[in-house]
């Protein structure tokens, strides 16, 4: 039994034991290690500057940015697409070449044309 009902009789008046880590065991270990630390931050490097070029290289749209200035023709009743040409090539441009800019600039597949038509016109 006990004699005495004291809180100290009862409870142990020792600090609670605490499991710290040790940071000098932390560091030797990594000392120890220090070749596989160097090997995974080097992966590390590499996968980031390949991961980065990837992104770069799938991020952009595929066309290449042209400092072509354009001018815009709104097709009128019995214009054709020669016509336009003709009237609006630079000097000494051939027509044809003149008319297969026209059609990749407006993503044509036929060279039809309709009155009402919105035309951009490469000026080159």
């Amino acid at each position: 039994m006990l004699r005495y009902s004291t809180y100290k009789s009862i409870y142990d008046n020792k600090p609670a034991k605490r499991n710290h880590l040790n940071i000098n065991i932390m560091i030797e270990g990594l000392l120890r290690r220090r070749g596989s630390l160097i090997k995974i931050v080097a992966l590390v490097l590499f996968l980031t500057v390949t991961t980065t070029g990837m992104v770069t290289a799938f991020a952009s749209n595929g066309h290449e940015r042209d400092n072509t200035s354009y001018e815009t023709v709104i097709v009128v009743p019995g214009d054709t697409l020669w016509e336009i040409a003709v009237n609006h090539k630079p000097n000494g441009k051939d027509t044809r070449v003149y008319i297969d800019e026209i059609k990749r600039v407006n993503k044509m597949v036929v060279s039809s044309i309709q009155a009402g038509d919105t035309l951009l016109l490469p000026e080159i």
